[in-house]
């Protein structure tokens, strides 16, 4: 029985065995949907998942009832099934579908639908007999369709499958189907969170001297909705902020909404740190994000102890993968250079004020090879126009290791006690020829304090940890650091 379907009539042939492959601009990783098995029309039947509206369609629309099912033979009977949710893994930039048919109609056809809940088309689909699809009468063979240009008019559907997010397929009337597969590849997306405040998605990244562990996309709140930036509080839960930017890149320059899922980690608060050991994941957050900056907040539920921590962010989607993988033993510093996906916060808030005129931190170095030892510098610096050492004192405490590995070589310092050094150039001191063992790490102890007054002054000072890595052989290079936004006033919070 012929009931013709909504199609073009075309010239052209696509033959049995021919697969159409088309490689789109921006294109990521594909997914495959699966229905029916590939057991060539072997019983039992497998079941068909036609929507409620396509089913509406076929009930009005063919006098006789039901749908056919995978593997089903027979005459006067609607083959129909549905691929749904197709755009919840993102936007859709290529689609292919293979079916295996037997024709069993000189004047069957197959087309592909979008049939809204009512039982109305939604939208133009496209159609064609098997005959012209390479499969005549009383044949079996397999037809494999792009549907970004389908066989004819060139016909694409990749705008409407992205509009509808689902693809009605149909067979009339007397031919059957073995099995249906459907591949789609997602729009490549390129999500980045800032390193630094010029940074623009570029991989790796150009950063000059400014440093890559201070990104400007992360912040903590000690309640939700906070303005800047604070320590985490122990006993409670905390919240952490990240920016995602879903604005284009160089590579990528036209953004597209998509999903993935944020992961956000602490470490002890210090110098360098490697993956995956150093780092304790906070929360896992999955985030649908449209274009433009969002800002995601992370509960942050389990501060392990009173303290200071550096936070890092990863971005994972499956149309934005790591392009640098995050491998065990790896670097961080290295990792968030190479990947727009990551980024790096170890920022401290220093508040003193008459009542508290002195702030300690931990600062905890590390030796990122693990099979030998590495030569160890402590650089401590001010970061803005204004140096802290002028207005007060700044002093690190080396601990036992430290201590009894170093040479008390350097520039900037002078030895005041037993591990205690007080910085005394006003530009920065760097403490050069210390040893970390394989793989070890150490802490020092640095201390802000000043005389504070009535008046609200701001500074900025960094400490930065340089060693040696497996990049840089004996080479002694930044590894990672720390930066302390000092406020000194009557009223800073504390």
């Amino acid at each position: 029985m012929n009931h013709p379907l909504h199609r073009s009539l075309l010239g052209s042939v696509l033959t049995l065995s021919t697969v159409l492959a088309l490689a789109w601009s921006g294109a990521a990783g594909a997914q495959t949907f699966t229905q029916g098995v590939t057991d060539n029309f072997t019983l039992p039947t497998e079941p068909v998942s036609p929507s409620p509206g396509l089913q509406t369609w076929v009930a009005a629309n063919y006098s006789i009832p039901g749908i056919r099912q995978f593997d089903e033979q027979g005459a006067d009977r609607y083959f129909a099934t549905t691929f749904s949710n197709l755009t919840t893994g993102g936007r859709i930039c290529g689609a292919t579908l293979r079916m295996t048919v037997r024709s069993g109609g000189s004047n069957d056809s197959m087309g592909l639908w979008f049939v809204n809940p009512s039982g109305a088309f939604a939208a133009p689909g496209w159609g064609e007999s098997l005959t012209n699809l390479g499969i005549p009468w009383f044949s079996t063979g397999v037809v494999a369709l792009n549907l970004a240009s389908l066989p004819g008019t060139g016909t694409n559907l990749l705008p409407t499958l992205n509009a509808q997010g689902y693809l009605d397929v149909i067979v009339q009337d007397d031919s059957a189907v073995d099995s249906a597969t459907l591949v789609i590849t997602r729009c490549r997306t390129d999500v980045f969170i800032r390193d630094i405040p010029s940074d623009v998605g570029v991989e790796p990244g150009s950063y000059g001297s400014t440093p890559i562990w201070m990104s400007p996309d992360i912040r903590v709140c000690q309640n939700a909705g906070c303005p800047g930036n604070e320590n985490p509080e122990f006993g409670q839960t905390n919240f952490v902020y990240v920016k995602l930017n879903n604005v284009g890149t160089p590579p990528f320059p036209t953004p597209a909404p998509t999903s993935g899922t944020l992961k956000v980690y602490y470490t002890a608060s210090g110098g360098a740190a490697v993956w995956s050991t150093s780092w304790t994941l906070i929360n896992t957050i999955p985030v649908s994000i449209p274009v433009g900056v969002t800002e995601v907040q992370v509960p942050w539920t389990s501060v392990p102890a009173p303290g200071h921590y550096c936070l890092l962010a990863v971005w994972e989607a499956p149309t934005d993968p790591i392009s640098f993988p995050l491998l065990p033993g790896s670097n961080t510093l290295v990792s968030t250079a190479q990947n727009n996906n990551l980024a790096w916060r170890n920022v401290n808030v220093v508040n003193l004020s008459p009542l508290r005129p002195a702030a300690s931190f931990d600062f905890r170095v590390l030796n990122v090879l693990a099979e030998r030892s590495s030569r160890l510098e402590l650089e401590v610096r001010p970061a803005g126009q204004a140096s802290f050492i002028e207005r007060g004192q700044v002093l690190l405490k080396l601990d036992d290791a430290l201590w009894a590995k170093w040479s008390r070589r350097g520039t900037g310092f002078e030895i005041v006690g037993e591990g205690l050094v007080r910085i005394t150039d006003v530009e920065g001191a760097r403490l050069t020829d210390l040893v970390l063992a394989p793989g070890a790490e150490a802490h020092a102890t640095v201390t802000f304090q000043a005389d504070v007054g009535d008046q609200t002054e701001t500074f900025e000072m960094q400490v930065v940890q340089h060693s040696e890595s497996e990049a840089t052989g004996d080479k002694v290079v930044e590894q990672g650091g720390v930066g302390y936004a000092i406020t000194l006033g009557r009223d800073v919070k504390q």
